[in-house]
Protein backbone atom coordinates (compact mmCIF):
# COMPACT_ATOMS: atom_id res chain seq x y z
CA UNK A 1 0.00 0.00 0.00
CA UNK A 2 1.44 3.30 -0.99
CA UNK A 3 0.94 6.57 0.95
CA UNK A 4 0.56 9.78 -0.88
CA UNK A 5 3.70 11.74 -1.08
CA UNK A 6 3.82 14.96 1.05
CA UNK A 7 5.26 17.98 -0.64
CA UNK A 8 8.64 19.05 0.51
CA UNK A 9 7.44 22.53 1.50
CA UNK A 10 4.99 20.98 3.88
CA UNK A 11 7.76 18.93 5.41
CA UNK A 12 9.56 22.22 6.12
CA UNK A 13 6.51 24.30 6.99
CA UNK A 14 4.99 21.91 9.46
CA UNK A 15 7.93 21.86 11.90
CA UNK A 16 8.29 25.60 11.49
CA UNK A 17 4.65 26.13 12.40
CA UNK A 18 5.02 23.87 15.40
CA UNK A 19 8.07 25.84 16.53
CA UNK A 20 6.24 29.14 16.12
CA UNK A 21 3.27 27.79 18.04
CA UNK A 22 5.62 26.61 20.80
CA UNK A 23 7.37 29.98 20.93
CA UNK A 24 3.99 31.72 21.05
CA UNK A 25 2.72 29.69 23.97
CA UNK A 26 6.10 29.95 25.70
CA UNK A 27 6.02 33.70 25.33
CA UNK A 28 2.38 33.87 26.31
CA UNK A 29 2.62 31.90 29.52
CA UNK A 30 6.23 32.13 30.65
CA UNK A 31 7.55 35.44 29.36
CA UNK A 32 4.29 37.21 30.13
CA UNK A 33 4.36 35.84 33.63
CA UNK A 34 7.95 37.05 34.05
CA UNK A 35 6.98 40.46 32.72
CA UNK A 36 4.16 40.66 35.23
CA UNK A 37 6.54 39.70 38.03
CA UNK A 38 9.08 42.24 36.81
CA UNK A 39 6.39 44.93 36.67
CA UNK A 40 5.33 44.12 40.23
CA UNK A 41 8.97 44.25 41.31
CA UNK A 42 9.37 47.64 39.64
CA UNK A 43 6.29 48.89 41.45
CA UNK A 44 7.64 47.59 44.76
CA UNK A 45 10.99 49.29 44.11
CA UNK A 46 9.22 52.53 43.20
CA UNK A 47 7.27 52.38 46.47
CA UNK A 48 10.48 51.68 48.39
CA UNK A 49 12.16 54.58 46.61
CA UNK A 50 9.24 56.86 47.43
CA UNK A 51 9.39 55.76 51.07
CA UNK A 52 13.14 56.41 51.11
CA UNK A 53 12.57 59.89 49.69
CA UNK A 54 9.93 60.58 52.34
CA UNK A 55 12.27 59.35 55.09
CA UNK A 56 15.08 61.47 53.66
CA UNK A 57 12.81 64.53 53.64
CA UNK A 58 11.82 63.83 57.25
CA UNK A 59 15.48 63.46 58.27
CA UNK A 60 16.34 66.69 56.47
CA UNK A 61 13.48 68.42 58.27
CA UNK A 62 14.69 67.01 61.60
CA UNK A 63 18.25 68.11 60.80
CA UNK A 64 17.02 71.61 59.95
CA UNK A 65 15.05 71.79 63.19
CA UNK A 66 18.03 70.43 65.15
CA UNK A 67 20.35 72.96 63.50
CA UNK A 68 17.95 75.77 64.34
CA UNK A 69 17.67 74.52 67.91
CA UNK A 70 21.47 74.34 68.15
CA UNK A 71 21.69 77.88 66.76
CA UNK A 72 19.12 79.05 69.31
CA UNK A 73 21.12 77.34 72.07
CA UNK A 74 24.34 78.98 70.85
CA UNK A 75 22.68 82.39 70.75
CA UNK A 76 21.23 81.83 74.20
CA UNK A 77 24.66 80.87 75.53
CA UNK A 78 26.19 83.96 73.92
CA UNK A 79 23.51 86.14 75.48
CA UNK A 80 24.07 84.49 78.86
CA UNK A 81 27.83 85.02 78.65
CA UNK A 82 27.32 88.62 77.55
CA UNK A 83 24.83 89.17 80.36
CA UNK A 84 27.24 87.58 82.83
CA UNK A 85 30.05 89.87 81.69
CA UNK A 86 27.76 92.88 82.02
CA UNK A 87 26.74 91.79 85.50
CA UNK A 88 30.37 91.29 86.46
CA UNK A 89 31.24 94.74 85.10
CA UNK A 90 28.30 96.21 87.03
CA UNK A 91 29.41 94.43 90.21
CA UNK A 92 32.98 95.65 89.72
CA UNK A 93 31.72 99.19 89.16
CA UNK A 94 29.50 99.01 92.24
CA UNK A 95 32.39 97.65 94.30
CA UNK A 96 34.57 100.51 93.10
CA UNK A 97 31.86 103.03 93.97
CA UNK A 98 31.32 101.35 97.34
CA UNK A 99 35.03 101.53 98.09
CA UNK A 100 35.00 105.18 97.03
CA UNK A 101 32.18 106.07 99.42
CA UNK A 102 33.75 103.96 102.15
CA UNK A 103 36.89 106.03 101.80
CA UNK A 104 34.86 109.20 101.89
CA UNK A 105 33.09 108.10 105.03
CA UNK A 106 36.02 106.36 106.65
CA UNK A 107 33.95 103.16 106.91
CA UNK A 108 36.81 100.93 105.79
CA UNK A 109 38.92 101.85 108.79
CA UNK A 110 41.17 104.18 106.81
CA UNK A 111 41.06 107.51 108.59
CA UNK A 112 43.42 109.30 106.18
CA UNK A 113 41.81 112.68 105.54
CA UNK A 114 43.20 112.94 101.98
CA UNK A 115 43.91 110.19 99.47
CA UNK A 116 44.55 109.56 95.77
CA UNK A 117 41.62 107.48 94.66
CA UNK A 118 42.58 107.20 90.97
CA UNK A 119 45.85 107.65 89.09
CA UNK A 120 46.33 107.05 85.39
CA UNK A 121 48.81 107.83 82.62
CA UNK A 122 47.67 108.49 79.08
CA UNK A 123 50.04 108.84 76.11
CA UNK A 124 49.63 111.77 73.72
CA UNK A 125 50.65 112.38 70.12
CA UNK A 126 54.16 113.13 71.34
CA UNK A 127 56.10 110.08 72.60
CA UNK A 128 57.65 112.24 75.32
CA UNK A 129 54.47 113.91 76.61
CA UNK A 130 51.99 112.15 78.92
CA UNK A 131 48.75 113.20 80.55
CA UNK A 132 48.40 112.36 84.26
CA UNK A 133 44.78 111.92 85.43
CA UNK A 134 44.26 112.24 89.16
CA UNK A 135 41.19 111.82 91.39
CA UNK A 136 41.47 113.01 94.99
CA UNK A 137 39.09 112.20 97.84
CA UNK A 138 38.65 113.46 101.39
CA UNK A 139 37.08 111.73 104.36
CA UNK A 140 33.46 112.87 104.75
CA UNK A 141 34.02 113.19 108.48
CA UNK A 142 36.17 116.22 107.82
CA UNK A 143 33.75 119.17 107.76
CA UNK A 144 36.02 121.68 106.01
CA UNK A 145 37.42 121.87 102.52
CA UNK A 146 41.03 120.89 101.95
CA UNK A 147 43.43 122.79 99.71
CA UNK A 148 47.00 122.26 98.67
CA UNK A 149 49.31 121.39 95.81
CA UNK A 150 50.28 118.31 93.78
CA UNK A 151 53.94 117.49 93.19
CA UNK A 152 54.87 114.86 90.60
CA UNK A 153 58.18 113.00 90.22
CA UNK A 154 59.42 110.31 87.85
CA UNK A 155 62.25 107.83 88.35
CA UNK A 156 63.97 106.11 85.44
CA UNK A 157 67.09 105.64 83.35
CA UNK A 158 68.75 108.20 81.08
CA UNK A 159 71.87 107.18 79.10
CA UNK A 160 72.35 104.19 81.40
CA UNK A 161 72.26 106.32 84.56
CA UNK A 162 69.47 106.35 87.16
CA UNK A 163 67.67 109.71 87.23
CA UNK A 164 65.03 111.29 89.43
CA UNK A 165 62.99 114.01 87.73
CA UNK A 166 61.27 116.53 89.99
CA UNK A 167 58.00 118.35 89.31
CA UNK A 168 59.80 121.42 87.95
CA UNK A 169 61.67 119.23 85.45
CA UNK A 170 58.45 117.62 84.22
CA UNK A 171 55.93 120.47 83.82
CA UNK A 172 55.91 123.30 81.30
CA UNK A 173 55.72 126.02 83.98
CA UNK A 174 58.28 125.32 86.73
CA UNK A 175 57.49 126.80 90.10
CA UNK A 176 53.69 126.53 89.57
CA UNK A 177 52.60 123.18 91.00
CA UNK A 178 49.12 121.84 90.29
CA UNK A 179 46.70 122.99 92.99
CA UNK A 180 43.59 121.39 94.49
CA UNK A 181 40.73 122.61 96.67
CA UNK A 182 37.59 120.58 97.42
CA UNK A 183 35.36 119.18 100.13
CA UNK A 184 34.65 115.61 99.01
CA UNK A 185 36.50 114.79 95.78
CA UNK A 186 38.17 116.47 92.81
CA UNK A 187 39.56 115.41 89.43
CA UNK A 188 42.77 116.92 88.10
CA UNK A 189 45.04 116.45 85.12
CA UNK A 190 48.60 117.50 84.37
CA UNK A 191 50.78 117.22 81.27
CA UNK A 192 54.35 116.11 81.88
CA UNK A 193 57.26 115.95 79.43
CA UNK A 194 60.11 113.44 79.69
CA UNK A 195 63.65 114.12 78.39
CA UNK A 196 64.69 112.59 75.09
CA UNK A 197 65.81 108.97 75.61
CA UNK A 198 64.50 108.80 79.19
CA UNK A 199 63.10 105.40 80.20
CA UNK A 200 60.55 105.96 82.97
CA UNK A 201 60.03 103.25 85.59
CA UNK A 202 58.05 104.85 88.42
CA UNK A 203 55.70 107.79 89.01
CA UNK A 204 55.33 109.39 92.43
CA UNK A 205 52.62 111.85 93.47
CA UNK A 206 52.86 113.99 96.59
CA UNK A 207 49.98 115.95 98.09
CA UNK A 208 50.86 118.88 100.32
CA UNK A 209 48.39 120.84 102.42
CA UNK A 210 48.60 123.16 105.41
CA UNK A 211 45.78 121.17 107.01
CA UNK A 212 47.85 117.97 106.92
CA UNK A 213 50.57 117.10 109.36
CA UNK A 214 52.51 115.09 106.77
CA UNK A 215 52.32 115.05 102.96
CA UNK A 216 50.42 112.21 101.28
CA UNK A 217 52.83 110.25 99.07
CA UNK A 218 51.76 107.60 96.57
CA UNK A 219 53.94 105.78 94.06
CA UNK A 220 53.32 103.23 91.29
CA UNK A 221 55.14 101.49 88.47
CA UNK A 222 55.05 103.52 85.25
CA UNK A 223 53.91 100.71 82.94
CA UNK A 224 51.05 99.69 85.25
CA UNK A 225 49.66 103.23 85.15
CA UNK A 226 49.40 103.47 81.37
CA UNK A 227 45.72 103.23 80.44
CA UNK A 228 44.97 101.53 83.75
CA UNK A 229 41.45 102.07 85.10
CA UNK A 230 42.15 101.09 88.66
CA UNK A 231 42.80 102.75 91.97
CA UNK A 232 46.52 102.91 92.71
CA UNK A 233 47.52 101.30 96.02
CA UNK A 234 49.53 103.59 98.25
CA UNK A 235 53.25 103.06 98.60
CA UNK A 236 55.05 105.24 101.11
Amino acid sequence: MKYPEIPKWQLVALPLVMILVGVFYFGKYYVADELIKANHRIQDLQRDLQTAHELLDEERARATVAEREADVVRRANDLLRQSERQRQDEIAGLQTDLEFYRRLGGANGAQAPLAVRYLELQPTQSPRVFRVNISLTQNLRRPAAVAGSVQLAVDGILNGVARHLSNDQLVAEPGKPLGFQFEHFQQLEQLITLPEGFEASRLTIQLKSNSLKDPVVQSMEWDSLLNQNATAPATD
